[in-house]
């Protein structure tokens, strides 16, 4: 291992350490801190020159994130989302279903918009429910967690590193969306019956009254005109390859147009997550980093005679490196890391959907395999409730290895 290698792998085992611990002493390292301190470090030892780090950076997907975040706060402004939301928690009857109310509603959800956006927002509004309802609030907390991630694999625009796969491949909406459909179904219910095994317990019945939860439009004229905004924003994505338009491009158009309905714009701004923006913006410097020091190759190594083989070797290889990689790196990253192999390697659509399927479901495994999780983790937090690492792969390590078994089965009949 040469100097330059040594430096990149020294500051990103510090990186990592930071997200990992959270904490040293009395000072808190969120997880865009730590990328950010990552960023600045390999740009203060001239690990990265500036201007690469700049061109390292994907201001395609910074703009669609920007873009999903703004129409998704001023949705929740005025209070589209909570009322939608609460409508469906109100379907249920008793725990489990509400379980599996939730768990559908944030998959579909997360599907067609940020996935990222969508707990963000679902997790206040699922605790507050959970409080009325007087039921204990991990197995819904984790429900949002894991649904987040496998209903984000339906489409090309769920999550970021889909956004990112898109952008860099050309893979179609549809092909992603028709292939996908099938083992997203059928892991949201595996999700499910995971969760009602490990807490069946309390999923028994409410202590509380469900309907007492607020769902009242703030403003209605406003909702319809954000609700139509948003709708056309998820039209324009599903035809965004037939009318040649860039999803970031339809991303920040959408959110503009709801920005002058918003009924405060200077607020929702300022309650964009910029933290994340951060985030990915410091992760794509440090990924680049990684990638030209060479590091990423050893771990490839074993996998690299199936890597690009095609048919069920060459799934089974892209979802094993995944489900390994991304607990290293979190799946946005990873996936970062591999796009330079797989447009060297002259990928196949297939295979850059398994990358795209297998870095999604791989986020289920551990608690920092997703940038989700860790929003999830932080949203409750921020309220007096939290889940543990071990009470996360509890559920995650099933979750994930058999929604990936049934992804690997169905992809392999193409």
């Amino acid at each position: 291992m040469d100097p330059f290698q040594l430096q990149v792998l020294l500051i990103f085992l510090v990186v990592y350490a930071l997200i990992v611990v959270r904490r040293v002493g009395r000072v808190k390292f969120e997880v865009w801190t730590a990328m950010l301190i990552g960023a600045m470090a390999l740009l203060g030892t001239g690990a990265i020159t500036l201007g690469d780090a700049f061109h390292a950076i994907n201001m395609e997907v910074i703009l669609f994130l920007f873009g999903m975040f703004l129409l998704t706060e001023v949705m929740a402004q005025v209070g589209l989302l909570q009322y939608v939301t609460v409508r469906l928690i109100r379907l249920a009857g008793n725990p489990s279903r509400l379980l599996l109310i939730v768990i559908l509603f944030v998959g579909i959800a997360s599907a067609f918009f940020v996935n990222d956006a969508v707990v963000l927002f679902t997790t206040p509004i699922v605790l507050a429910a959970c409080s009325i309802a007087k039921v204990r609030k991990t197995p819904y907390l984790l429900g949002v967690a894991l649904s987040s991630n496998i209903g984000s694999a339906l489409t090309p625009i769920g999550n970021p590193q889909n956004v990112l796969i898109k952008m860099e491949s050309g893979i179609g909406f549809l092909y992603f969306f028709e292939r996908m459909a099938i083992p997203v179904i059928f892991g949201l219910f595996s999700e499910y019956f995971v969760l009602k095994a490990l807490y069946r317990k309390d999923l028994t019945k409410f202590a509380g009254d469900i309907q007492e939860v607020r769902s009242e439009l703030q403003n209605r004229h406003a909702s319809y005109a954000v609700g139509l905004i948003a709708s056309a924003t998820l039209l324009s994505f599903i035809f965004s390859d037939l009318l040649g338009w860039s999803i970031s491009l339809v991303a920040g158009l959408g959110a503009t147009v709801a920005l002058l309905i918003s009924p405060d714009r200077r607020d929702a701004l300022r309650r964009v997550d910029w933290g994340s923006l951060i985030f990915f913006a410091s992760m794509f410097i440090v990924m680049d980093s990684v990638s030209r020091s060479g590091l990423l190759e050893s771990l490839l190594l074993p996998f690299r005679s199936t890597l690009f083989s095609a048919g069920i070797a060459s799934l089974i290889s892209i979802f094993s490196i995944s489900l390994i990689i991304s607990q290293i790196t979190s799946n946005v990253p990873f996936v970062a890391l591999m796009i330079p192999l797989f447009k060297g390697g002259g990928a196949s659509q297939a295979e850059w959907l398994a990358l795209a399927a297998g870095s999604t479901l791989a986020g289920n495994l551990t608690l920092l395999g997703a940038a989700s999780n860790i929003i999830v983790l932080e949203a409750a937090e921020s309220r007096g409730e939290t889940f543990s690492f071990v009470e996360f792969a509890r559920a995650g390590i099933p979750t994930a290895l058999i929604t990936s078994g049934i992804c690997i089965g169905f992809l392999s009949l193409f």
